[in-house]
């Protein structure tokens, strides 16, 4: 028996690379281009060559695998190629309808029928039907060989085909439901169903569905995909499945209404149809489908991460020691990653994230005007920094930003380095206060302390962090600045980078009921785009997804919640109060949730947290 069914294994059903490898080293080259191995029997008669029609776009180069010129990499994954036999031989559709079903493939070009094919020889699928080839070999024989091409498509919520091309799959962001019956259409905007179209008189091969990351990894499989036959008319027979669901854990995967339906999922990864175990059509994941044909595209924040040590060489905050809080937090970061695939955000590999964990810093900064931002009456302030004496005189009327700028010319004349970070007002504040952070001139945070003052109505303080009795969090009225705590702590580790956004996991906030808060751009602070947790946030994780929740914020430039002035709904991520770690609770992001994200931190924002990450064709692990 000829067969032409399917393509070779990408990596196992556990995302093995070994396996990866094996099919990888199963293809033949041929002019610089990798040819499909022979493939198993399809379980049609010995004389037939069956294919699948080719219609995705492996090679991303905006093309249907099959209307592509050259076919290499993962494109040559659906060819079948000929054995020796057929080298040098001349292949003639029996009719039209043929020659459009299928084209010939020689060195990995593709080649007009008629012509002899003077090379390595593969058939490639383009539309599903049936009929015959007379294959004229090179002792003169002739042969009429029957061709058998199967289709298979995506199809949405509204019974249209996904373009197989532009068209793309994207992460469940609504709960799960009962499925619908075959054919029928339904609401749910992220699932799809699998379509196969046999010719009449063929049966169903069994089809199975897999789901890579943007890697090449396996995440997920059905191995076995349960579909029904639906009536479509003229020479074939269809089949459909219910509708797939693409997940982002292992919470939504398991849901007995949807379990033998959906997959985990992430985006820029891919979701192949398999038959006989080999690939046969794909799909890549983005961002949330705008219609058949277009997609919110993937991007990428660039997040940074530190856990706070409780003090200077102490345990931190979370993971029993340094090791265990890396771990742990680059968990907590692909889960928040996860989450936001609902819109096509990543942050990235887990093992690629910025993630250290830091000691409390020193006494760095001191806040003129601090929280009130009242003029000065007049006096004297004295300091020591690393033990030099500084002092100024302070006059009468002054604003906290002179008195800072005049302090900060004294420290810098006394050899240190200094930074002015004026803050937003707060809400009962006459004026915005000012800090000013001191370095030593090899950019170490110096140690300041306050000696004396004679100011009465300036309020000048000296930050300092303490951790062992929680973080001082801020209120409504001081949200907009931070307190002086929050901003002593904040303030040492800036990368000066606008675009990143940074993570500080704390052991605790003082006075209990907070287990995590944003500083977020439109209000103004010289704090913005920063999330703070403490271990009680993580704790949470599944039940509130904190993290995640907390980096909406900043991502949506969004102060308060939906729900804070309008309808509650508990299953979204971005609800102020819901706690389920089910399938139900506070993880969904609506279109609206993603197009603003788009809108307020991607790439034509003021300040682009998200940046565009083109997906790339699968391959080996990068």
């Amino acid at each position: 028996m000829i067969t032409i069914l399917g393509a070779p294994h990408r990596g196992g059903s556990h995302g093995s690379r070994r396996g990866l490898r094996r099919s990888i080293d199963a293809f033949v080259l041929a002019a610089g281009v990798a040819l499909a191995s022979p493939l198993a029997r399809a379980g049609d008669d010995d004389a037939t060559f069956t294919l699948v029609a080719d219609r995705d776009d492996d090679d991303l180069d905006g093309l249907a695998d099959s209307e592509s010129p050259r076919v290499v990499g993962h494109a040559a994954a659906s060819l079948r190629l000929l054995d020796a036999r057929f080298e040098g031989a001349t292949f003639t559709p029996s009719d039209k309808k043929v020659a459009d079903m299928l084209r010939l493939v020689v060195d990995g070009v593709a080649q007009p029928w008629g012509r002899a094919a003077n090379g390595k020889v593969a058939l490639q699928g383009r539309r599903a039907g049936q009929g015959s080839l007379i294959v004229r070999l090179r002792d003169g024989r002739e042969e009429r060989v029957p061709v058998v091409v199967y289709g298979l498509s995506f199809r949405g919520a509204d019974g249209k085909e996904v373009d197989p091309v532009k068209g793309r799959a994207s992460l469940q962001r609504t709960p799960p439901e009962l499925a619908p019956a075959p054919r029928a259409t339904y609401a749910d905007p992220d699932a799809l169903r699998v379509e196969l179209r046999v010719p009449a008189g063929r049966e169903a091969p069994t089809l199975g569905v897999e789901a890579f990351s943007a890697t090449n990894v396996g995440l997920d499989a059905v191995p076995r995909l349960k579909v029904d036959e639906v009536p479509c008319g003229g020479e074939q027979r269809c089949f459909v499945s219910a509708p797939l669901r693409f997940v982002v854990d292992d919470i939504d995967r398991s849901h007995p209404v949807a379990v033998d339906r959906s997959l985990r999922g992430e985006v820029g990864g891919a979701v192949v149809v398999r038959i006989a175990d080999k690939v046969h059509q794909s799909l890549r994941v983005e961002g949330p489908r705008l219609g058949k044909d277009s997609a919110l595209p993937r991007t990428k924040a660039n997040v940074r991460a530190l856990v706070l040590r409780v003090s200077p060489g102490g345990a931190p905050a979370i993971g029993g020691n340094d090791a265990g809080a890396v771990a742990l937090m680059r968990s907590e970061l692909a889960l928040a990653s996860a989450t936001w695939g609902q819109c096509g955000v990543s942050f990235g590999r887990s093992d690629s994230l910025d993630i250290k964990v830091v000691d409390p810093p020193p006494s760095h900064l001191v806040a003129f005007g601090n929280d009130l931002g009242l003029p000065a009456t007049g006096g004297e302030l004295a300091f020591r920094i690393d033990g030099r004496a500084v002092s100024l005189h302070v006059a009468a009327r002054a604003t906290p930003d002179v008195v800072a700028r005049e302090f900060a010319a004294l420290a810098t004349k006394a050899g240190f380095k200094t930074t002015l970070s004026p803050n937003a007002r707060i809400g009962p504040g006459a004026s915005g206060s000012v800090d000013v952070l001191v370095r030593r001139r090899s950019g170490v945070l110096a140690i300041v302390e306050a000696t004396s003052s004679t100011e009465s109505s300036l309020a000048v303080r000296v930050g300092r962090v303490d951790l062992s009795d929680g973080l001082q969090h801020f209120g409504d009225m001081d949200s907009m600045a931070g307190t002086l705590e929050e901003r002593t702590l904040l303030k040492a580790f800036d990368d000066g980078d606008p675009s990143t956004l940074e993570v500080f996991v704390v052991p605790a906030f003082a006075s209990g009921g907070r287990i995590g808060e944003s500083f977020i751009a439109s209000d103004l602070s010289s704090i913005r785009n920063v999330v703070i947790l403490d271990r009680a946030g993580l704790r949470a994780r599944r039940s509130s997804l904190t993290l995640a929740h907390e980096l909406g914020h900043v991502l949506l430039n969004m102060p308060g919640h939906p729900d804070d002035f309008g309808v509650d709904t508990p299953t979204m991520l971005m609800d102020s109060d819901a706690a389920d770690a089910s399938a139900f609770g506070p993880r969904r992001l609506s279109l609206d949730d993603c197009a603003r994200a788009m809108r307020e931190a991607g790439p034509g924002a003021r300040t682009p947290l998200l940046k565009l990450w083109p997906i790339e064709p699968l391959g080996p692990g990068r």
